[in-house]
């Protein structure tokens, strides 16, 4: 959900993943306990934590090997509530992914990584024999539960399911900078030129909008409100100073 690199710290941790370069600011960690805080327990948290790194990583690792596939030099940054993989613009003009269906497809292997990885992690539970539960409905999704002989391996699992299934749902919405928000931007800006971009940002706020309001009074999610409330706000920002300056 980032739109640029946050400045470093000397407590990034650095390091490469087949030969991309990772950066994890702090607050990374800080954003990921403050949402496992409800849980009980401190393994419990430190295995949701863990959960979201690597539920987050494989996301971006998407997108990177993606841009890769198109030419482009890319490196990841996790930092508050996900990340941003970046690549070098020199190399943004010469690319075929520099075009809107490149985009498209940058865009869907970020949510794809995830959904992929969630497939592995049951098609091992279940080849090795244990019971799978898909009556578990979050948000109106349903959320594979597994039932293994080791607890803690449990809660990894179906965490790493949550947050592959669940965030990676949510990232495909069209709300602008999600996933899902950059796809419809970049469809839009292809079907209408000159008014793409504005239709985009105006689909984004009423679809935010309509997710702060369900996660407020249908799902009792105080912080999924938040979250779509301000970028809501922040689309609207934008749709402003569209309509001020101008088509981009």
């Amino acid at each position: 959900m980032l739109l640029g690199d946050p400045p470093r710290t000397q407590f990034d941790l650095n390091f490469p993943l087949l030969g991309i370069p990772v950066r994890v600011h702090p607050l990374f960690w800080l954003v990921a306990l403050l949402l496992g805080m409800s849980l009980t327990g401190a393994v419990t948290v430190l295995i949701w934590i863990a959960a979201v790194f690597v539920g987050v990583l494989v996301h971006e690792l998407g997108h990177a090997l993606a841009m890769r596939a198109y030419g482009f030099y890319p490196w990841i940054t996790l930092y508050g509530l996900g990340g941003l993989t970046s690549y070098d613009q020199q190399s943004f003009s010469r690319s075929a992914g520099s075009g809107a269906l490149g985009q498209v497809l940058i865009c869907l292997a970020g949510p794809a990584a995830g959904f992929l990885l969630a497939a592995l992690l049951l098609l091992g539970v279940y080849t090795a024999g244990y019971e799978i539960d898909l009556r578990m409905i979050v948000a109106g999704l349903p959320i594979p539960q597994v039932d293994l002989p080791n607890y803690r391996l449990e809660q990894l699992v179906s965490m790493l399911l949550f947050v592959c299934i669940a965030w990676g749902a949510i990232n495909l919405l069209p709300v602008y900078p999600l996933d899902g928000g950059q796809i419809a931007r970049e469809i839009m800006a292809q079907i209408n030129r000159h008014e793409g971009i504005r239709q985009s940002l105006q689909l984004s706020i009423v679809v935010a909008v309509a997710v702060a309001i369900f996660g407020l009074f249908q799902w009792k999610e105080l912080f999924l409100a938040l979250l779509f409330g301000y970028l809501a706000f922040s689309n609207y920002v934008a749709l402003k100073a569209y309509s001020w300056r101008g088509p981009w």
